[in-house]
């Protein structure tokens, strides 16, 4: 009675029947979703049709309707494995001559995977069709519909290109299709946004399709651009607006409207690039109608006038501070929007903006809610229309700065937003980066910088070591110098001479340095940057190349020794105040140039890894320090690899740090971190802990604090944070340091070397203020201290070798209210007048500490 169904035997005779119509089901069910595995699009009588998948298809249907005429077609795949050969050549016309199959993806040696099977597909069916094999969108290039053009250009030609690039300058393999300018009509209107991050930009541009999509039935689309540097750099928004079905999906090339909210984009980039005839410019600008053509470059002129567009100005900044908003220019820029491209009605602005202000800022309070409206209102008609036809533009001269060919060829491109088009050729054969080139970047983006007051200064170090930018270093000097009275006699150092030398443009502004001062009276105080920023270019430049005088007098494991090391980390493009960075330079300062990095993926993988700007930079011998990245969840076993590899090779003295945030050391890679804590292997791991997945916009991680709102926790998060530190001690023989450096810098620094030196594993756990945590990051180390002193980040470290815990610092529960209730992620009250989260919080924290003090006075 036993049924046999494909070789699975079915033991239930009373069912058997059952199981056979089944089966004959999913057989009709299986070729019913192999008809819809492959898609045909376009002429049925095609002569030329393109093979591909996924993120390109709607934008080559889009070239396919806007040309009717040719005999074009497009096979989708809709699901790539299993392949059913037979079915995909039946979609292929019978007029079909030449196959383009795209691929993003490459292999070297031939064609692409996907064109392997049409290959074998079309073989099996005995069809005599000419195949060509493609990539395409690698290294993030656009795929457009002009590249589409020129996919079906190569197979109409007597003599096509086989595996070939497109949107590539590869000029090593001679695989370019070359591309021309595409000119379709895909029905939109669109709009490009240039922001500065941070600024709201990207916020507001979210919310202008949101609004327009779903109250007055659009069909809207946003690509975002981020630069990796987030707060404080560029941001581009690119918006479609449509009363038909949207097909392109790549980014803007040519733009209705350009809205530029940072009137410094305007020297720096060609923004006006794409714009349309007809079309108009907005920009933010302190100059008014009668001063631009002072400032704006002739090249901008020149295209406003070619394209018969109008010019609006307003000054979103001056608005701004008169509403109270600071430098929150978006909601104000966002009405200007709406005003001048007639998108809306002043009264459907009103009531779609000011809603649109309550929801987002209701949770801030009344006070912020009123400011924004205020806004909104006073900007409906601030903007100013210019008369372009009277305006003549300025002549800017556009040279390197620089004589270096990794800048003029590489990063000097990148900074005029032209980086797609640098060739293969200019790159190097190993993928590597030369180090120290961040210093070539001088963004210039700080609004304040800071003025150091030489008579109040304690020569204590501390502002140096917590910079997070690298943009302050101590110099210490016997020799001549030009400057000798900008210079104070150095304490306790006879006759050498001390100074804070700030590099101005690559400041931040973000203000610690100032606040970490312990002086009396302040050393270093914060000032507009047009007041003094050609001052303190001038002195960087004269002083930059000073070697520090060795001391001996006071211990390097202390701000105050350790300030005239040279840092071999300078000029991380992290977000303003960034409470991580400090402690790799740190690292640098200890270590010099006799160590190696593995670096998981996340924040401090982008800051220290984003192609072109290297921070890490070399000594005075002109060595410099490994750094490598690896997947986000194989770093441990990454640093592990180049520990053992390392006694092999002439790099066995050097000291291994493997690095990465909470996301990676509590979560996703937590397997290979463990692995390696039982290893025994001498390598050093230091864990970057802000609390969340920073690099991805503050979700929760493991390492999320109890009653924290974040991302995937918006109501709070319920369950207890993991102790890494607490498992770590569990070994018994892994060095265990938890570190905070604005709580105590000494102890900071004390842990990170002792962690080094220990013979066997060592891991070192780092508080580091992020701005997804919601306070002023002005206020880093403060709000560090404020975190150890209540209880919430107990300070401690665990050596095996004198098998003693010690904990360093107190306990005051009192003060826990206060932590909380400075930053965004702790929501203090519910309805009741009490969040049960966080108070169960706090007695979490209260039961750890308590647990450390066992532990350390068993010890004793």
């Amino acid at each position: 009675n036993t049924t046999y169904i494909d070789g699975y035997d079915v033991y239930f005779p009373a069912d058997a029947e059952r199981m056979i119509r089944f089966h004959a089901d999913l057989e009709a069910r299986s070729a019913q979703m192999q008809r819809l595995y492959f898609e045909y699009y376009g002429d049925k009588n095609a002569e030329h049709i393109i093979v591909s998948m996924a993120s390109s298809c709607q934008t080559i249907e889009e070239y396919i309707d806007n040309h009717k005429e040719e005999k074009i077609g497009l096979i989708k795949i809709r699901l790539y494995r299993p392949f059913y050969y037979e079915k995909f050549a039946s979609k292929i016309p019978n007029t079909t001559k030449t196959i383009s199959v795209l691929d993003r993806t490459k292999e070297n040696g031939g064609m692409t995977p996907l064109a392997l099977d049409v290959v074998n597909a079309v073989s099996q069916a005995k069809r005599n069709i000419l195949i060509l094999s493609g990539r395409y969108g690698l290294g993030g290039k656009e795929f457009t519909s002009s590249c589409v053009k020129a996919v079906y250009d190569n197979m109409k030609n007597s003599s096509p290109k086989n595996n070939f690039t497109v949107g590539i300058n590869d000029d090593e393999n001679n695989s370019s299709l070359p591309i021309g300018h595409e000119e379709t009509d895909n029905n939109c209107f669109e709009i490009k946004i240039f922001g500065l991050g941070s600024d709201g930009s990207v916020s507001a541009s979210k919310s202008t399709i949101k609004i327009l999509g779903e109250n007055y039935d659009k069909n809207v689309q946003g690509y975002f651009e981020y630069d990796s540097k987030k707060s404080g750099s560029l941001t581009i928004s690119h918006l479609r607006l449509s009363d038909k079905q949207i097909k392109s999906e790549y980014l803007l090339q040519k733009e209705d409207v350009i809205s530029i909210n940072n009137f410094s984009f305007v020297t720096k980039y060609d923004c006006l690039k794409g714009l349309k005839n007809g079309g108009i410019v907005i920009i933010n600008s302190i100059f008014d109608e009668n001063e631009i053509d002072k400032v704006l470059p002739k090249r901008y002129v020149d295209t406003l006038k070619k394209t018969n567009s109008k010019l609006y100005l307003i000054n979103a900044q001056k608005l701004a501070k008169e509403c109270g908003l600071g430098q929150k220019i978006n909601i104000i820029m966002q009405t200007a929007l709406f005003k001048c491209a007639e998108l809306l009605t002043d009264k459907q602005i009103e009531d779609n903006i000011s809603s649109y202000i309550k929801k987002m800022f209701s949770s801030k309070g009344e006070d912020v809610v009123e400011k924004n409206i205020n806004a909104m209102k006073e900007s409906l008609n601030s903007a100013k229309l210019v008369d372009v036809f009277q305006l003549n533009g300025k002549e800017y001269q556009n040279t390197a700065k620089y004589d270096d060919n990794f800048y003029n060829e590489i990063m000097l491109p990148i900074s005029k937003l032209e980086g797609n088009s640098i060739p293969v050729s200019a790159f190097e054969n190993d993928g590597s980066t030369p180090l120290g080139t961040s210093k070539f970047e001088k963004r210039n983006i700080a609004l304040k910088l800071p003025k150091w007051i030489k008579e109040n200064c304690i020569q204590c170090g501390q502002c140096v070591i917590s910079c997070p930018h690298s943009a302050l270093r101590a110099v210490l000097t016997s020799g001549e110098l030009e400057d000798k009275e900008s210079f104070i006699k150095a304490i306790g150092l006879n006759d050498k001479l001390y100074k804070i030398l700030l590099s101005p443009e690559d400041c931040t502004g973000c203000g610690v340095c100032c606040n970490v001062c312990p002086a009396i009276k302040k050393a270093l105080e914060l000032h507009d940057a047009n007041e003094i920023l050609e001052l303190k270019k001038k002195e960087y430049e004269s002083d930059k190349n000073i070697v520090n005088d060795s001391q001996t007098l006071f211990s390097p494991i202390t701000p105050k020794g350790l300030q005239f090391n040279k840092s071999l980390f300078e000029f991380p493009g992290a977000c303003a105040g960034c409470g991580e960075t400090s402690y790799i330079k740190i690292l640098t300062m200890l270590n010099g140039s006799n160590m190696m990095i593995a670096n998981a993926t996340g924040c401090s993988s982008i800051y220290s890894g984003t192609f072109g700007a290297c921070p890490y930079t070399k000594d005075l011998e002109g060595k410099g320090i490994f750094w490598a990245n690896s997947l986000f969840e194989d770093n441990a076993e990454f640093g592990l690899g180049i520990k053992l590899g390392n006694k092999f090779t002439k790099n066995k003295s050097k000291n291994v740090w493997i690095i990465g945030g909470d996301g990676w050391a509590y979560d996703i890679g937590y397997g290979g971190l463990d692995h390696i804590l039982a290893s025994e292997e001498n390598v050093n791991i230091l864990v970057l802990d802000n609390q969340t997945y920073s690099n991805t916009g503050g979700q929760q991680s493991k390492a999320t604090p109890t009653g924290a709102t974040v991302k995937f926790a918006e109501e709070g998060k319920n369950r207890r944070k993991k102790d890494l530190g607490k498992i770590a001690l569990t070994y018994k023989n892994v060095y265990v340091g938890q570190i905070s450096l604005g709580a105590n810098m000494s102890h900071a620094i004390k842990t990170l070397k002792e962690a080094q030196d220990y013979e066997g594993v060592s891991i070192v756990i780092a508080y580091a203020p992020c701005i997804n945590q919601g306070f002023n990051l002005t206020d880093m180390c403060q709000e560090s201290k404020l975190a150890t002193d209540c209880g919430f980040w107990p300070l401690y470290n665990y050596n095996p070798t004198t098998n003693k815990l010690v904990l360093s610092s107190n306990l005051n529960q009192e003060k826990y209210s206060d932590f909380l209730s400075n930053e965004r992620r702790f929501v203090l009250t519910n309805e009741n007048g009490k969040n049960e989260l966080l108070e169960k919080q706090k007695n979490q924290s209260i039961e750890t500490y308590n647990y450390l003090k066992k532990i350390s006075e068993e010890n004793k």
